[in-house]
């Protein structure tokens, strides 16, 4: 679960939006509503700008037009669906503008190989951002909504006018269509995709199956036309719909106007309007005239950076049956040369994250991280297959310094002090381990015998007509005989039962938690002969600070330090350049320093302000990450500022020398 942002020249498009949460699926109960680990889509909206300006700030309603007529489904392969699946009809843009939740009697549909959905599919962030950023995904959507419309590529933008420089016109679709040539791409204005995971659940009546995004399982809800939750009406699925669905994928920044609405932790459910608002979407752009735009072919399932502690995770699945320690699966990594295996018992359907951590090379390039599952045949990965082999690509952060500052510099055209970056946040996360114990549940099972005892059983033998009767009642008391015996059995049940242990495996689900906050502050450098407290002239440098406080209950195997902090400048707009802060301490509760400046004359740890930069606020926004644990990477967001009053140029003059 990687924030990407950063890494522009590693994606085919110039701008992804696009995160992700924690959780698993292992709440789902049975003989209510279900879901299959193997089912899912994407529902996939694809809209062009009508001006080369348009761009992330701009407005989606007015600025941009959907291509087609309704949006699209992405199916895989590996599935195919009922005949009586009900869709949702309309986009998320159009669900958050009041649009009604109305059936689509006639979806349109592209069978290929997209990624399963972080969470409930178990798949991850970065290999759903690569894929919605491959051109060759555009252009596959690009082509499937022309035949929807009934016209060709080129049609779909033929009649469409723009603006460009300033002048409306129709384009060559040459000129829009995200065609190469010579290394660049020709469109003129930006492209945008609009993805939103699709689960395909079947509620308990056995007859309704629907295949909704997150926004259509809110809206059913709030409407009253579904309960996914509890009770004697509900579906028992809100663990899905309410929590790793809205999870899965979110905002990472504001585009268009729409709020960063960050994920929660994981068994925290939405509330509706929150899933409606922001839950369950990712967005890709390619911008305008795509110059030096990289393609993706390849779909990389991570993505770290060079020299770190990184912590990958796949989740096991125990399929329809249990995993106990008589019959244990193993789980072996291989990656970077370090072989680790583990050792796992899941319960009936259910599931865990299972990773290595391990450090990677201090080169940019790709790394292979094997994976197989041995042992009891029921423990499986998220695509039911029980090994893979992963690809993470890894990037070098010092790509991006800012340039040498000079007197010389002048502030560029139209230029404006822009807001700081609105971005989505992972501050937290949750996981566990399944434990499984033994629990003894001894019962004596009666086992009743019979035990002969034979004795001899003595009796007198009496002759017929030899009684008589003594006392004159008319009865005979006296029979002289002879004694005699028969073998009788006096024998008597016996338990011959013994004691069973009834017991039976038990589950103890181990949560672990791991938290990261931190702070900013930046200041005047020490040499800068005018500062006054928190305000100084622009064209000086200024020192800045991060300090981080990290807390888990798990072992150290689990999770890292922050071992990295961005920063980004006003004057750049808060992109492109950057600098890389400098770890200052060991330990979990991590401190940065920007690095010493190779253009400062005492080599200080300072940040050049341009001379140009306008009077008024100063921001500087600041990014820690690669915090990693078992369930992603957590990061925080940080900003301070100082204050600019007059340039440098005011502290110079000319007079004599004493």
């Amino acid at each position: 679960m990687i924030l990407m942002l950063t890494f522009n020249s590693i994606i085919a498009f110039a701008d992804d939006n696009a995160t992700s949460g924690e959780g698993d699926t292992q709440d789902a109960l049975p003989d209510k509503g279900f879901y299959r680990g193997s089912e899912y889509m994407y529902k996939v909206s694809v809209y062009v700008g009508l001006s080369d300006q348009a761009g992330k700030q701009s407005s989606l309603s007015s600025d941009f037009k959907m291509i087609g007529n309704k949006p699209i489904y992405i199916k895989p392969l590996h599935f195919s669906l009922p005949s009586n699946v009900s869709f949702g009809s309309e986009s998320k843009t159009n669900y958050i503008s009041g649009s009604s939740l109305m059936a689509n009697l006639n979806p349109t549909f592209i069978t290929d190989n997209p990624p399963p959905i972080p969470i409930t599919n178990g798949g991850n962030i970065g290999s759903v951002k690569s894929y919605f950023g491959d051109t060759a995904t555009l252009n596959m959507l690009i082509n499937r909504f022309a035949e929807q419309k009934g016209t060709s590529r080129e049609g779909l933008v033929s009649d469409i006018l723009f603006e460009i420089d300033g002048k409306t016109t129709y384009l060559d679709p040459e000129e829009v269509l995200p065609i190469k040539k010579d290394g660049i791409y020709q469109n003129k204005v930006p492209w945008v995709i609009i993805y939103e995971p699709v689960i395909i659940s079947y509620l308990k009546d056995r007859t309704t199956i629907l295949a909704f995004t997150a926004t259509e399982y809110a809206l059913a809800q709030k409407l009253g036309y579904f309960n996914f939750k509890s009770g004697s009406d509900g579906q028992y699925i809100s663990a899905m719909t309410h929590s790793d669905l809205p999870n899965s994928i979110v905002l990472e920044e504001s585009w268009f106007g729409y709020p960063v609405i960050s994920p929660l932790p994981d068994g925290v459910k939405w509330d509706e309007d929150r899933i409606i608002q922001g839950g369950g979407w990712g967005m890709r752009m390619l911008r305008a005239n795509g110059n030096n735009v990289i393609d993706n072919d390849t779909t990389y399932d991570y993505n770290y950076r060079v020299d770190t502690d990184v912590i990958t995770s796949v989740r096991v699945y125990a399929v329809g049956d249990r995993i106990t320690p008589h019959e244990k699966a193993y789980v072996t990594f291989n990656v970077n040369g370090i072989t680790s295996t583990k050792e796992v018992t899941i319960p009936k359907d259910g599931s865990q994250l299972v990773f290595i951590k391990w450090h990677t090379p201090s080169t940019p390039g790709e790394v292979d991280i094997n994976v197989r599952v041995t042992g009891n045949s029921t423990a499986r990965l998220g695509d039911g297959a029980r090994s893979a082999t992963l690809t993470a690509y890894i990037v070098d952060l010092n790509e991006n310094v800012p340039p040498n500052p000079t007197a010389n510099d002048r502030k560029p055209y139209g230029y404006r002090i822009p807001s700081v970056p609105i971005k989505a946040q992972k501050t937290s996360s949750t996981w566990g381990e399944w434990e499984c114990e033994w629990v003894p549940d001894w019962q004596w099972v009666p086992n009743w015998v019979w035990e002969s005892k034979w004795e001899k059983d003595y009796y007198t033998y009496h002759h017929r007509g030899g009684c008589k009767d003594t006392d004159g009642d008319g009865d005979d008391d006296y029979c002289p005989g002879h004694r005699r015996y028969r073998w009788v059995d006096r024998g008597k049940w016996v338990d011959h039962g013994e004691w069973v242990d009834f017991g039976d495996w038990e589950y103890t689900w181990i949560s672990y938690t791991a938290s990261l906050s931190a702070e900013l502050e930046i200041k005047p450098d020490d040499k800068v002969p005018t500062a006054n407290s928190n305000r100084m002239k622009s064209g000086y440098g200024i020192n800045q600070k991060v300090t981080t406080s990290f807390y888990s209950n798990a072992p150290n195997s689990h999770i890292t330090p922050a071992q990295n902090a961005i920063a980004y400048y006003p004057e750049f707009n808060y992109e492109g350049y950057l600098r890389v802060m400098e770890r200052m301490n060991s330990g979990y509760s991590a401190s940065f320093e920007l690095k010493g400046n190779k253009y400062s004359t005492y080599n200080s740890r300072v940040h050049f302000t341009p001379i140009w930069f306008p009077n008024g606020t100063y921001q500087v926004y600041t990014e820690v990450i690669d915090v990693w644990t078992p369930a992603g990477m957590l990061s925080c967001n940080l900003t301070d500022s100082i204050t600019i009053q007059g340039s440098l140029y005011d502290d110079w003059h000319i007079g004599p020398t004493h």
